[in-house]
């Protein structure tokens, strides 16, 4: 005897849905067409409908390559492109760095990129925090590099002092910069020009008047040449000058300790 594995009609397995009959009635092209087997009444069907006609009408056809610019606003102004770059509307998120030019700016980009409203007050706030996280790297950057510059001329200023011991150190080096300074004069350069060059002209983070070398030649310039024109008659008793007059007049260097 044989057996009827397919009874009841469910032809496709459990999980099969099953055709209705009211689609013996639409159009062949419909009849077994499995998308509408949910629908068990044509009323099912046409309440469908309702919800495509409300939805086909907030539908937005983007634009062809052959739509005319009327056409194309319309389409920006339905997806919420405001008009002018002052329609955006922002959260006040107070980030120094986000000058009135910066915000200018970015409103200009997003409306020439026919961004939306909503769109762009998300990448507003990615923006600002962007300046922000810029600003703070940078701050950090320059703490650092002041940290390094100290470090470095701390090194300088004991490489010197292992070298010339206690008052030795004070004397010398402020015999070094009055040696700088009248080398200066000699070549017909300020004071003010040769003091900029010293203090902006870096050797591995140390400016350049205070480096144990610079400073180093220059005083065996003024021990080679010790004579009154290069000491400013410091060895006349018309000359002498105090501690604080000689701390005034040393140039460029004045960190040394």
């Amino acid at each position: 005897m044989e057996v009827n594995n397919n009874a009841g009609g469910n032809e496709g397995g459990e999980n099969a849905v099953e055709r209705p009959a009211w689609l013996d009635s639409a159009p062949d092209a419909y009849k077994n067409n499995e998308a509408f087997y949910g629908f068990k009444q044509p009323a099912d069907f046409y309440g469908e409908m309702d919800s495509y006609l409300k939805a086909k009408g907030n539908m937005v056809v983007v634009p062809g390559d052959n739509a005319t610019d009327e056409e194309r606003k319309a389409f920006y102004t339905r997806i919420g492109v405001p008009e002018a770059p002052d329609k955006y509307e922002f959260d006040d998120l107070k980030v120094e760095q986000y000058t009135a030019d910066a915000d200018k700016m970015f409103r200009e980009l997003m409306l020439n990129s026919q961004v939306p409203k909503n769109a762009a007050k998300g990448v507003h706030k990615a923006f600002v925090d962007m300046i922000k996280q810029g600003a703070e790297m940078n701050a950090k950057a320059e703490a650092d590099r002041k940290v390094a510059e100290q470090k470095a001329l701390d090194d300088s200023v004991n490489a010197l002092k292992d070298t010339w011991k206690g008052e030795e150190f004070k004397t010398n080096t402020e015999l070094a910069h009055r040696s700088f300074s009248k080398v200066l004069e000699w070549a017909g350069i300020s004071e003010a020009d040769g003091k900029k060059f010293v203090e902006e002209t870096k050797i591995g983070g140390v400016a350049l008047g205070d480096h144990p070398m610079i400073i180093r030649m220059f005083h065996a310039i003024q021990s080679k040449i010790a004579d009154d024109s290069m000491t400013g008659g410091r060895g006349g008793s018309g000359g002498e000058q105090s501690e604080e007059e000689k701390a005034k007049a040393r140039f460029p260097n004045t960190k040394f300790k």
